[in-house]
């Protein structure tokens, strides 16, 4: 790619990431729920090529951890920038694995449907509800895994909480998180709220900027 091309797909990206967060940061005063052409923007936003290039589905979803066969929740997918790679990885095996995404903004899963009834892909469940209420029985999954949600979360212990009553025993969530979001909390912080939970980390990536922990259920039983 041409190096001036690249300054300009930056510069373009650079501003669009700009608007993200000042959208997110109006968002948090804002008691109405959001209207079909911010969340359009808010996607397109989500969605542009130069996230992809800084922010690689592919890179992420490597560290995550996802496997063949796995049941996995994706919670707050919102247009799905993960969700098609996530369930690819699930597909190659006689025993599929499935992808549920729950995200509490409808217009978004309104999206997201869309997005995924162009692809070929039918291990995907889809639906609108509150990570604090999560509306699967007890070891429902594997694995489960949030990208810069669960700071936006109002009530994290009690999220955290219906996480570590979902997963099995043994089974996994994986946090991610990175800057400039503003309501990005420290490595140290997520890890906290996570423990309080019952989650242990056991593994760890990234850095001050951008960074994602991988948390163990432990055995204990549902509190």
């Amino acid at each position: 790619m041409h190096p001036a091309l690249i300054v300009i797909l930056s510069l373009i990206g650079a501003l669009l990431f700009l608007w993200f967060v000042v959208f997110r940061i109006v968002r948090k005063f804002r008691l109405a729920p959001a209207s079909r052409r911010s969340v359009t923007l808010l996607a397109m936003i989500l969605e542009n090529p130069v996230r992809r290039c800084f922010f690689s589905p592919a890179k992420l979803l490597d560290k995550v951890g996802i496997a063949v066969g796995m049941r996995v929740l994706e919670l707050g997918p919102g247009p799905g920038f993960f969700t098609i790679e996530a369930a690819r990885r699930l597909v190659y095996s006689e025993s599929p694995g499935k992808l549920y995404c729950l995200d509490i903004e409808p217009a978004m899963i309104a999206r997201l449907k869309e997005k995924v009834s162009k692809d070929t892909l039918e291990n995907i469940a889809i639906m609108v509800g509150n990570g604090e209420h999560l509306p699967f029985k007890d070891g429902s999954f594997d694995l489960a895994y949030l990208v810069t949600v669960l700071g936006e979360v109002p009530d994290k212990d009690r999220a955290l909480r219906e996480l570590y009553r979902v997963l099995r025993p043994g089974g996994v969530v994986s946090i991610s998180e990175y800057l400039p979001d503003p309501d990005y909390p420290l490595r140290r912080t997520t890890i906290a709220w996570a423990r309080r939970a019952g989650f242990e980390p056991f593994q760890q990536f990234g850095n001050f900027f951008a960074y994602v922990v991988i948390f163990r259920r432990g055995y204990a039983e549902v509190r």
